[in-house]
């Protein structure tokens, strides 16, 4: 079982790094035998592909994007390289907005008197969106980011943000200061309305399960950020040393290989500042609230995770073959993760939901740059059939929960030593 699993890994790994789409194509070709419940998205840098990918700048601080570097995606899968026909795809489009773009459409509804700070967020999503786009944001990806805090002050808030997201498909007019005039003294109660049926279901479905998965989630890539904190503070070793301990801790102790998660690390370890991330978790031992800080860049990479697996989420009342969003912040965060760490392919298997991103950069390559070859050369194991099949067997979220409760113990102390 393991065997033919890592066979079908490092097909789908040679099929997604491949450098240009007609080899992605061969290699699919040559591997079919162990792909037929695959299908491959593949990204290219051409402008004439089948699937257009978006990627823009608007205004000084909006971004919208995929995240996928590229122009155009290309799909490989056992019909397609089987048939010499056009094939029909029925895509899954959708626009989703964190809960920073979110909280400027819920302050222009409910804001009396908006400042123009405000007003020129709003101006810019107007200006870059059509109507019908912003009538269709699908709120899922901001409702897990807020899920965690149900104060009453923050469901309240939540509340809002609902209602004057449903209000979008309702006042079709610019989104300035005359909208949320319009949305408090025609509509406001029957999107409120409208808000609390909603709410009602989704806080049922976390209470049914989905609540705990993304707090796992959320723990295990904390577990990754703290761990990388405490050997970076608690030793005068080289980055090179560090950032290969760091990958022996993925192996040996999370069961699992994170290849964004380690560019992101490796941007803190290197002090290589490609991220403001890695900036705000510098000087984390002088934060007056350090895990708090921690906590929420894991959440800011959980966003991310979440967006990649929506690639092979079945929808609602259509027979999409797979999903594509964007998704649009204004966050300095999340904006520099999603051009850290872009997709060349993702894998989708399609009689489940699981998704097997394929980053731009190989992992053996840019690991084997950042570390040297000798270092790297002891890790090779970790990368062979044997290290999959050992990461296979041992993964359980429940260790997960151990590492990171042992781990923050060990960071507090660091802590307090420094501040001593």
């Amino acid at each position: 079982m393991h065997s033919k699993e890592y066979e079908i890994h490092q097909a789908l790994y040679k099929i997604g790094t491949a450098p240009t789409r007609s080899q992605a194509l061969a290699s699919f070709e040559e591997n079919q035998h162990l792909l037929k419940d695959w299908r491959i998205l593949y990204a290219d840098e051409s402008t004439t592909g089948p699937l257009p990918l978006r990627r823009a700048q608007f205004s000084e601080k909006g971004f919208v994007s995929t995240l996928f570097s590229g122009h155009s995606l290309w799909i490989l899968d056992h019909e397609v390289i089987s048939s010499s026909d056009t094939m029909m795809f029925q895509v899954g489009y959708g626009t989703y907005i964190d809960s920073n773009a979110a909280s400027f459409i819920r302050s222009l509804a409910y804001r009396e008197e908006p400042k123009e700070l405000l007003l020129n967020f709003c101006r810019m999503l107007s200006d870059s969106f059509s109507f019908d786009e912003l009538a269709n944001i699908n709120p899922y990806l901001y409702l897990w980011e807020a899920q965690r805090d149900r104060s009453p002050e923050t469901v309240t808030g939540i509340r809002e943000t609902m209602a004057a997201l449903f209000a979008l498909s309702w006042i079709e007019q610019p989104l300035n200061a005359e909208w949320g005039k319009v949305y408090r003294k025609l509509y406001q109660e029957q999107a409120e309305a409208e808000a609390d049926r909603f709410l009602y279901e989704f806080y049922q479905s976390l209470d049914a399960g989905l609540g705990r998965a993304i707090e796992d989630q959320v723990d295990l890539l904390e577990a990754m950020l703290l761990r990388a904190k405490l050997i970076e503070l608690s030793s005068k070793r080289s980055a090179q040393n560090k950032m290969n301990e760091l990958v022996q801790f993925m192996h040996d102790e999370l069961s699992t290989m994170m290849y964004r998660e380690l560019l992101v690390c490796a941007d803190i370890l290197f002090r290589e500042e490609k991220s403001q991330m890695s900036n705000k978790l510098d000087g984390l031992q002088n934060k007056k609230r350090p895990f708090d800080e921690l906590r929420n860049c894991a959440r800011d990479l959980n966003m991310i995770r979440s967006v990649e697996q929506l690639a092979n989420s079945i929808q609602d009342n259509t027979n999409s073959s797979f999903y594509i969003a964007n998704l649009i912040t204004f966050d300095r965060d999340i904006i520099d993760i999603i051009q850290l760490t872009e997709l060349r392919a993702i894998a989708l298997h399609r009689s489940s939901s699981t998704t097997f991103p394929i980053y731009n950069q190989q992992l053996d390559t840019w690991l084997s740059e950042r570390l040297g070859e000798k270092r790297f050369c002891g890790l090779e194991n970790i990368f062979m059939k044997d290290g999959f099949n050992t990461r296979s067997r041992a993964r359980n979220r429940s260790k997960v929960k151990t590492i990171l409760q042992e781990d923050r113990q060990k960071l507090a102390c660091l802590i307090e030593k420094s501040n001593g």
